[in-house]
C-alpha cells in the first residue's frame, strides 16, 4: 500500500513538474511587456496562465500595498486603479469612507502578502521533500498540514476584511456590493478556466 501510494505520489509530482517546465518563464519579461500580455494569456493554455499569474503576483508582492495596485504604468495597472475608483463611484462613498477604505485595504494587503510569501515558501519545501530519492513522510505530513492551516488563515483574513468594509458601508452600500460581486461571479471573474 506505502509503495502504490508512493508511486502514484512521484508520478503526480513529475506531472506536475513537467507542466511547470513546459510553461513559459515570465521572470525575464519587463513589467510593461508582462502587463501587456493581459488579454494574450487568456487564451493560453492553463499551464501558461498559471506561470503568468505567479510572476504577477511575485512583483505585486515585491512593491508593497501602495505600490502594488497602480504599478508600473502597465495597462493592468490603470485598469486596477480605475477599477477601484469605479468601485467607489458605484456605491457612492463620501471622503471619510474613500480614507478609511484605503486604510483597510493597505492593512489587508499587508497581512495577505506576509501569509502567501509562507505559503510559498511551504509550498516550494512540500516539492522538494517529495522530490527526494527517499522523502520523509513524516515531513510531507507536517508540511501539508502548515499548509492547510495557511489557507485557513488566508480565510480569516478575507473573512475579517469582508467583515470591515462591510462595518464602514451603509446597507444600501451593503446590498450594492454584494450584488456587484454575485453579477461578476456569473461572468466568471471568479476562477475562470479553472473549472
Amino acid at each position: 500500500m506505502k509503495k502504490t501510494m508512493m508511486m502514484a505520489l512521484t508520478v503526480t509530482m513529475l506531472g506536475i513538474g513537467s507542466v511547470a517546465s513546459a510553461s513559459t518563464d515570465y521572470s525575464h519579461y519587463s513589467d510593461t511587456e508582462l502587463g501587456g500580455l493581459r488579454a494574450k494569456i487568456q487564451k493560453a493554455p492553463l499551464e501558461e496562465q498559471i506561470s503568468y499569474r505567479h510572476e504577477w503576483h511575485k512583483r505585486l508582492a515585491e512593491l508593497g500595498p501602495d505600490k502594488g495596485q497602480r504599478s508600473w504604468g502597465s495597462p493592468e495597472g490603470e485598469r486596477c486603479h480605475r477599477r477601484g475608483n469605479r468601485l467607489q463611484e458605484k456605491l457612492g462613498l463620501n471622503d471619510s469612507q474613500r480614507i478609511k477604505l484605503k486604510e483597510i485595504r493597505e492593512k489587508q494587503f499587508s497581512f495577505v502578502v506576509a501569509e502567501r510569501k509562507e505559503l510559498l515558501s511551504l509550498n516550494r519545501e512540500l516539492h522538494a521533500e517529495s522530490f527526494k530519492e527517499s522523502p520523509d513522510k513524516n515531513k510531507i505530513d507536517e508540511l501539508s498540514d502548515k499548509i492547510g492551516k495557511k489557507h485557513a488563515s488566508l480565510a480569516r483574513l478575507k473573512s475579517r476584511h469582508l467583515s470591515e468594509l462591510a462595518s464602514l458601508l451603509t446597507p444600501a452600500q451593503r446590498n450594492k456590493i454584494q450584488a456587484l460581486r454575485d453579477a461578476r461571479e456569473l461572468r466568471g471573474h471568479y476562477g475562470r478556466n479553472f473549472q
